[in-house]
């Protein structure tokens, strides 16, 4: 389980479907910014493939990053990905 109240956090998750040629990855980052704001990196793409792409968020507090983190792993979750520890 990820402490949501640390400064700063990652969780990785992959979902496979071979019968749809499928190989996903997903990475949720969040933590503090440069200055003084606080973000949310998603980041994505397909398994085995230098290809990725990513998105930053960008919030005042971190209780709303957080929130947003919290979002983002329950979205995954419902779309079928598993999490993973560790990196890809």
């Amino acid at each position: 389980m990820v402490d949501y109240n640390s400064s700063k956090g990652l969780r990785h998750f992959t979902r496979v479907r071979p019968e749809k040629n499928e190989r996903r990855w997903y990475a949720i980052s969040w933590g503090p910014m440069l200055f003084g704001s606080w973000g949310v990196v998603l980041s994505w793409g397909r398994l085995g493939s230098s290809w990725h792409r990513r998105q930053v968020l960008e919030f005042s507090t971190s209780k709303e990053a957080i929130t947003e983190a919290e979002a983002q792993v329950e979205r995954r979750l419902k779309r079928g990905y598993k999490p993973k520890s560790g990196r890809f």
